[in-house]
């Protein structure tokens, strides 16, 4: 009677025992095909990478007198700017601070000649790197990261 009751709890020990087998080699195959396709630096990124947010200000057209220096020849500048920033809540930051942001623009820029306008410095121009320092100086932030010159015009 032992011998009846014993069979049937070995079968299912043996079939416990080939399903756990199966699923182990099912699970190792999936593993492996997902790091062999070339898709495991995409999974690992995105559970690391946090949603940056990105934000373009533009502001609207500035017209300035140039140093003119002892000639007296006048020139102008006029040039259209866009802020842009990855910050967390920058936009609303720059939209609030607008009218500073523009007598910021207008002091550095009123200060350059014809001739020093568009001096670059590593392929970028240097008013650049000098408007977002200014910037992010009278905001009391490193809330611009960058500013995109879309119009630009010298007289």
């Amino acid at each position: 009677m032992k011998s009846e009751e014993a069979k049937p709890a070995k079968g299912k020990k043996k079939i416990i025992i080939v399903i756990v087998i199966l699923l182990a080699i099912v699970v190792g195959a999936v593993v492996s095909f997902g790091f062999t396709s070339g898709k495991e630096t995409e999974i690992i990124k995105g559970f690391s990478e946090k949603e940056v947010v990105e934000s373009t200000v533009p502001l609207e057209e500035f017209l300035i007198n140039l140093d003119s220096g002892e000639s007296a020849k006048k020139n102008f500048l006029k040039i259209e700017l866009s802020l842009y920033s990855t910050k967390e809540g920058a936009d609303v930051l720059l939209n609030a601070n607008v009218a500073e942001i523009r007598d910021t623009i207008i002091s550095v820029l009123r200060k350059k000649s014809v001739n020093n306008v568009f001096v670059e410095e590593e392929g970028k121009l240097i008013i650049k790197k000098e408007l977002i320092e200014a910037i992010n100086k009278k905001l009391d932030t490193d809330a611009v990261e960058d500013i995109f010159i879309t119009n630009i015009v010298t007289q």
